[in-house]
């Protein structure tokens, strides 16, 4: 029986890694493919392999194209157009959108659609992904100056947010002047929130996904686990640098929280070097597959603290808790309005 294998070297093409293996076809994956002339140079560039001893299907795979699939059709009909013909017959292009197979020439039947599956999530999953920068530095350092005043920490020294948010004393002050209409600056150069800053929080809402790097991940398999028993085996795994937010954290903080279940996973992970791996989820759920569509519901989803201190909470047993402001973000993001106003009236009135 063919064996699937991730990540290989193609014999006689140095220059080129596959992202999966089988047999003598070779598999290379796009995800989220959205550039015509990177898709042109993918499919000429699979025609090329394709000339290698014992290579006798190469197959382009394309997860969540923003491409259309007549846009798609005709790249590949003008590819066609200049291949030698005896390429092009070991040549297919699959398109993935929303767990739905379609294929150029053919759709993958059943059997293939699951090797297709496997080769997706790990490519998915493997994929580092670098956060964007986009206003990262001040909203950081934002949520951390409402950290310290909804837990009542008291007025803090530029130099302290300087070291627990990893940035320059410039970055700092001119973050600070953005939000001076909230701050209360002390004699002594110390400085506090002495309001909470709705106009910036607005704006937060607005741009939480980017700014902290949001990635979701769904479970197709039609018997999805539990959050609650993801987040069992979280605790088992005891995986460095990752904290449960979401629901569970808020009701952490805030015991008599009315929330009936738990809807999804949030997890926090702490990456001031602004790359990510996922390879931890594969051991939460292997059936777990990354989504890049924000309208479909979630079963995990995973947040980025690039700050340098994550302000985690720990529990005895050595299980990581995101603190109270990224707690009250996922429920925001969840959807869970009232509760996330519950939970803010709660921190604003010190009982965490």
């Amino acid at each position: 029986m063919k064996e699937l294998k991730f990540e290989q070297p193609v014999a006689h093409w140095p220059d080129f890694r596959a992202d999966a293996v089988l047999g003598d076809t070779i598999f290379a994956v796009l995800i989220g493919q959205r550039d015509t002339r990177r898709l042109r140079a993918a499919i000429l560039e699979m025609a090329r392999i394709s000339t290698g001893k014992d290579i006798r299907q190469v197959v382009l795979i394309l997860e969540e194209p923003q491409l259309t699939t007549a846009r798609l059709l005709d790249e590949w009909e003008g590819a066609a157009g200049v291949i030698r013909p005896e390429l092009l017959t070991r040549l297919s292009m699959v398109i993935r959108r929303k767990g739905i197979w379609t294929g150029i020439p053919k759709t993958p039947n059943t059997d293939e659609q699951a090797t297709l599956n496997k080769i997706v999530n790990h490519r998915a999953i493997q994929r580092p992904v670098r956060i964007s920068s986009q206003g990262g530095a001040y909203y950081e350092i934002l949520r951390l100056m409402l950290h310290e005043w909804l837990l009542a920490k008291g007025p803090i020294t530029i130099k302290r947010i300087v070291e627990m948010s990893g940035t320059s004393y410039p970055t700092v002050a001119k973050s600070l002047a953005r939000m001076e209409h909230y701050l209360k600056r002390h004699s002594d150069r110390r400085v506090a929130l002495q309001t909470f800053p709705h106009g910036e929080w607005t704006r937060l809402l607005a741009a939480v996904d980017e700014v902290r790097g949001t990635v979701r991940f769904v479970d197709r398999s039609g018997q999805p686990r539990s959050p609650e028993s993801l987040m069992r085996r979280l605790q088992k795994l005891q995986v460095p640098d990752i904290a449960i937010g979401g629901a569970p954290g808020a009701k952490r903080y805030y015991p008599d929280l009315d929330l009936v279940g738990t809807p999804r996973l949030d997890l926090c992970v702490h990456c001031p070097e602004k790359k990510i791996d996922f390879d931890f989820v594969q051991h939460l759920d292997p059936a777990l597959e990354q989504s890049s569509d924000p309208y479909i519901p979630a079963h995990l989803v995973v947040h980025t603290i690039r700050r340098r201190d994550p302000l985690f909470d720990f529990d005895a047993d050595g299980t990581a808790w995101a603190d109270p402001v990224e707690c009250l973000l996922d429920l925001h993001e969840a959807h869970l309005e009232p509760q996330a106003l519950a939970f803010l009236n709660y921190l604003k009135t010190g009982g965490a």
